[in-house]
């Protein structure tokens, strides 16, 4: 069994806003090797000025592939906190398998997600998906991917009436890698959310990554997300975007 363990130490240089709602979970797939591999990104800050400001955030990545299977888990929290009041108080626990069908074409995936977020009023979101994910084209340096998914969302408000909804909503994405070489890559991936019964009710997202490889060990790493709410919860903006830059380290 194999076993890969990376800690990227996150230095935040520039965040806009709050983050995506929709979880980006293509750019967390490691590439397809027996056994397991994993990843822990651990990240915290202490300032104090006129106001004492803490950050901190950490997420976990489990891959186990074995044959046409591969279980995915993923958790990550962030926190912000100024003088005892919480600015940003967002995660998610993510869960999903995969069974590749035929010579690799298509991929039967599978999926369940717990997540919170309070800026967006967000006490819980659970969410139940199944379908197809399939693969337009791959080689060497680019690969093209489309999954046309079906999910239930049951998702619980912060808001005064505590609102609480049940849908059956749509999960489409297409995602896209490239390898400019050895050391610079590029991935990018759109995800679609529509509500089946109100199609102008919908979610859209898109995250897109750059990676520059300083080494074996080192890489610079640029994210640029953003998330869009058709009908977000009232005084909550529909617009959400953020930028990153980070240092990864592994070993």
């Amino acid at each position: 069994m194999y076993f890969r363990l990376s800690v990227s130490i996150v230095i935040l240089l520039a965040s806009i806003a709050a983050k995506a709602q929709l979880v980006n979970v293509e750019k967390s797939r490691k590439e397809a090797k027996r056994g397991l591999q994993g990843s822990l990104d651990l990240n915290f800050s202490l300032a104090k000025n006129t106001k004492q400001i803490f950050e901190g955030g950490t997420s976990a990545h489990l891959q186990y592939t074995r044959n046409r299977h591969m279980l995915l888990a993923l958790n990550s929290i962030s926190l912000l906190r100024a003088e005892g009041s919480n600015l940003i108080n967002d995660g998610f626990q993510h869960i999903r398998y995969n069974y590749q069908l035929g010579n690799g074409f298509a991929t039967f995936e599978t999926f369940t997600q717990h997540q919170y977020n309070s800026i967006r009023l967000l006490q819980r979101r659970f969410l139940l998906g199944i379908g197809p994910r399939l693969r337009l084209y791959e080689n060497e340096n680019f690969g093209l991917y489309l999954a046309p998914l079906v999910m239930y969302e049951q998702e619980k408000l912060n808001d005064e009436n505590k609102t609480q909804t049940d849908k059956i909503k749509g999960d489409l994405y297409i995602s896209t890698t490239y390898s400019f070489d050895k050391q610079i890559s590029f991935s990018h991936t759109t995800y679609y959310q529509p509500d089946l019964h109100k199609i102008n009710e919908f979610r859209l997202a898109s995250d897109t990554g750059l990676e520059v490889k300083f080494n074996s060990r080192f890489s610079f790493i640029v994210t640029y997300s953003l998330a869009y709410d058709t009908h977000p919860p009232d005084d909550i903006p529909n617009l959400f975007y953020t930028l990153k830059n980070g240092i990864k380290f592994n070993f």
